[in-house]
């Protein structure tokens, strides 16, 4: 049980009384786990409720459980069985969930548990009986024990339920959708993000379906988003695999606090065999939508490359790629690094042997030879290909000789675009994900109040913010009383973050209260960037394409710290080439640079011309969300009538 069992006084309630009738119709692909004979299957079923107690922490309380008959020596099992869970009480359908465990039953030894999926009850109730994905614990799919090792999937409807619980809806013919486009993504939720919003831009304007496949975490996150996109339709699926999980574990932890050249390069060359475990879960999704609507155009994201080749040729489905990450796209122009390198060891000479050796393509092609192709990996790339019947093949030599289309959604002048580039790597515009006009109402206390202060006493205001990145508050809390105590200039700062260490000194606590307390520094948990980053002299930012574009855009000087991991110091590269703000350095780094920078981007004669360079550039305007931009360049692939891939043989 993930959550401490809480009494039932420590939850909100609704009344409710009668019972969740589950109809438990049958599984594919469960996995063999015995040696000699195929599994023993059967499932229990929990409904439980989840929600905050007194305390403000998340718990849970079963309400019933019941398991259901044994099926003997088979992958593919059939129940057809109705299991009756009573609900007898006071409880919220939005906040009542179902496990359903799967075991094999074992005579001589305790059973064997395969796996299991959650789903919301209201989600039961609503959508449409579709198979639901088995996954371990670390949330990837269970796969079935034969070539080509497809997922494991349970069959649930629900044939009776408590009077006034919400009932299913009518699912939209699929003639109703010009086109189908299946979108394959995973990661943080920022990698999520910008596909959400190029799948509302599709939906709304062209009236398209649009499947987004992506790990079920963010399963609300892209329902929310699908509510007003009439007249297509944005629908999700899972992909298996949970990277938040990944990211705060102790090992995700170390991870995103290496700075050397060397570990980003492991990093980079080691996403895409991260996420090969979901490769048969979405190749299977894009085979069942074949009796709804067929897909007409596969997207896929950077990390995902190598599996959206293998649908691609498998499934028979023309491909392009959204890539938020165009410094992982291999060239052979020696300006073009996979790695931006950055200051990291303090030592010059490591740092310059690091720079030479892992930062380059060439260096990234054997690092991911050997994370990608390993012959003695269970995920290994070759092998895969080989379960669909497919040859081996290099991808990105393969995506070459197709003229794959890989949309950049970016400004052309963001970078210089290398010369060996193919013909379908195309930039497009920043792109945004919203919903609704950006900036509107007036600032929030206490926001408009530090603000007013500070410009009434003739203050500039900066603006420094590491969106979800690891950074120490002690580390936060140094910059900014630097920044404010030492700038040569009258200068304010405002924090927007919520740190996981917030363990500071108590002598720098003090310096920083003091400052609080005379309306020089101001933190907050979180804050509307849209109506606040106006109001802001300089920024501080953690490299993310969205808060970084979105501060260049106020004309105004950015200077790119954090953990920068990966695409974080492409970001970095960039403000500082175009002349905006300094070199990137890792925030644990910055204490020693911020005052320089906070004397650059407020003194009135512009020493490092930070100033003037941010005034004259064009990011475009802050009511530009790019989503137009993005969707024609996909629109026109479409109307190319392009091919799958397909291996010479």
């Amino acid at each position: 049980v993930p959550f401490p069992r809480a009494s039932v006084c420590m939850l909100k309630r609704k009344m409710v009384s009668g019972t969740l009738g589950l109809l438990l119709k049958k599984a594919r692909n469960i996995k063999d786990m015995d040696s000699f004979s195929a599994s023993d299957p059967f499932v229990v079923v929990e409904l439980y409720h989840e929600g905050k107690g007194e305390d403000g922490k998340l718990v849970r309380q079963t309400i019933a459980e019941k398991t259901s008959s044994t099926q003997s020596n088979t992958a593919d099992p059939v129940w057809n069985e109705q299991l009756e869970l009573p609900v007898e009480g006071d409880w919220d359908v939005k906040t009542l969930k179902v496990d359903l465990k799967l075991f094999d039953e074992e005579t001589l030894r305790s059973n064997q548990y395969v796996g299991k999926c959650t789903v919301p009850v209201e989600d039961l109730l609503t959508e449409p009986d579709e198979p639901l994905l088995i996954c371990d614990d670390d949330g990837n799919a269970v796969l079935g024990s034969a070539e080509p090792y497809w997922p494991c999937e349970i069959h649930v409807g629900v044939y009776s339920q408590p009077e006034g619980w919400p009932t299913k809806a009518d699912k939209e013919p699929p003639e109703s959708y010009p086109k189908h486009i299946f979108m394959m993504t995973r990661g943080t939720r920022g990698d999520v993000q910008p596909f959400v919003a190029l799948a509302r831009g599709m939906a709304k304007t062209r009236g398209w379906l649009v499947t987004i496949c992506t790990e079920y975490n963010y399963k609300s996150f892209v329902q929310s988003n699908a509510a007003d996109v009439s007249p297509g339709r944005i629908a999700f699926k899972p992909s298996g695999g949970d990277t938040q999980k990944r990211v705060n574990s102790a090992m995700g932890q170390w991870a995103t606090n290496q700075k050397s050249e060397f570990l980003q390069m492991v990093m980079l060359a080691s996403s895409e065999g991260e996420f090969f475990p979901s490769a048969t879960a979405i190749i299977q999704q894009i085979n069942d939508l074949e009796s709804y609507k067929p897909v007409d155009l596969i997207v896929f994201a950077f990390t995902l490359t190598g599996i959206a080749a293998i649908a691609s040729e498998y499934c028979k489905k023309p491909l392009a790629g959204f890539y938020l990450q165009p410094s992982g796209i291999p060239s052979e122009d020696p300006n073009w690094t996979a790695i931006q390198a950055i200051e990291s060891h303090g030592i010059g000479l490591v740092d310059e042997i690091e720079k030479m050796n892992f930062t380059g393509h060439s260096s990234l092609a054997l690092f991911k030879a050997f994370a990608e192709e390993n012959p003695f990996s269970w995920w290994n790339i070759d092998k895969m290909r080989g379960w669909f019947g497919l040859p081996v093949a290099r991808t990105w030599p393969l995506l070459k000789d197709h003229n794959t289309q890989l949309v950049i959604p970016m400004r052309g002048d963001t970078f210089p675009r290398p010369q060996d580039w193919w013909d379908g790597i195309k930039t497009t515009d920043f792109i945004f994900l919203r919903k609704g006009p950006v900036g509107g109402g007036d600032l929030q206390e206490p926001i408009k109040s530090f603000v007013e202060k500070a410009h009434s006493s003739g203050a500039k205001v900066g603006l420094m913010t590491f969106s979800s990145m690891p950074v120490a508050r002690a580390t936060i809390i140094e910059i900014l009383v630097k920044m404010v105590e030492e700038c040569s200039f009258n200068l304010c700062m405002l924090f927007v973050g919520n740190p996981p260490d917030k363990t500071v000194p108590e002598e720098l606590m003090a310096k920083a209260d003091a400052l609080k307390g005379e309306d020089k520094i101001l933190e907050l948990d979180r804050a509307d960037f849209g109506q606040i980053f106006k109001y802001m002299d300089i920024f501080v930012v953690h490299g993310g394409l969205g808060t970084t574009v979105e501060a260049l855009r106020m004309k105004k000087p950015v200077a790119v710290s954090g953990p920068l991991l990966l695409d974080q110091r492409f970001w970095g590269d960039v403000c500082f080439k175009k002349g905006v703000g300094p070199a990137p350095v890792t925030a644990e780094n910055f204490p020693e640079h911020c005052v320089a920078f906070a004397n650059g981007a407020t003194n009135p004669e512009d020493p490092n011309g930070y100033q003037a360079k941010a005034a004259e550039q064009d990011w475009g305007d802050t009511a530009e969300d790019g989503v137009e931009a993005n969707v024609k360049c996909f629109e026109d692939l479409l109307d190319s009538n392009p091919s799958p891939l397909e291996t010479q043989r």
